[in-house]
């Protein structure tokens, strides 16, 4: 009779399962020891452990994932009101630069650039009736408790988008029930189209 000696792969496996029994035996006796009041708390904390994994592996991170898309979609919706401001504000220079712009044109130009800036909410904008043989047009910007960087970025970008110029400038630090805000200003802005436009 030939006796076939076994392969290292199969001694291997049966000692995994020969340890497999070993464990199964050892926990079920110890399981058999425990009283019934410490069966029912292990059974309740592994309900919770298991709760606790299905939170941290599946519900929170989508959970995340959507709060982080309910943030980034008012940005977005931003983002493309500035493309859509920048569009209207081309169109309007380009036709300045073709000298076909009318005052209504550049007037929404204006408001168009006020809005990119930030400044939709805390400006108003009026055209300014100029008497006289002044042809130029002008437009007054009142400005109520508007952030004082982004006015001076917008009167930066103003001669080289709209071609406009800075005619009077009276601005002072805005003041919310008796207290100055720093950072904040209130005042007014003339600007006026030059008869002829800058190169």
């Amino acid at each position: 009779m030939n006796i076939r000696p076994q392969s290292p792969q199969s001694t291997q496996a049966a000692i995994w399962r020969q340890q497999l029994n070993t464990l199964k035996l050892q926990a079920a006796a110890w399981w058999n020891e425990r009283t019934q009041q410490e069966r029912t708390l292990l059974r309740a904390g592994s309900i919770v452990v298991a709760m606790a994994l299905v939170w941290t592996l599946g519900l929170k991170p989508a959970l995340d994932s959507i709060a982080q898309s309910r943030e980034l979609l008012p940005r977005l919706h931003a983002n493309a009101a500035q493309v859509d401001a920048l569009v209207l504000e081309a169109q309007a220079l380009q036709r300045m630069q073709s000298g076909k712009i009318d005052a209504a044109s550049l007037s929404q130009a204006l408001r168009t650039s006020l809005q990119r800036s930030g400044l939709e909410d805390s400006s108003t904008l009026n055209e300014i009736r100029v008497s006289g043989g002044d042809s130029s047009q002008q437009w007054e910007i009142t400005l109520l408790d508007a952030s004082a960087e982004r006015v001076m970025q917008w009167l930066a970008g103003l001669p080289y988008l709209l071609q406009l110029q800075t005619q009077t400038v009276e601005l002072a630090r805005a003041n919310t029930d008796g207290r100055d805000r720093p950072g904040h200003v209130s005042g007014r802005i003339v600007v006026h189209q030059p008869a002829k436009p800058a190169p």
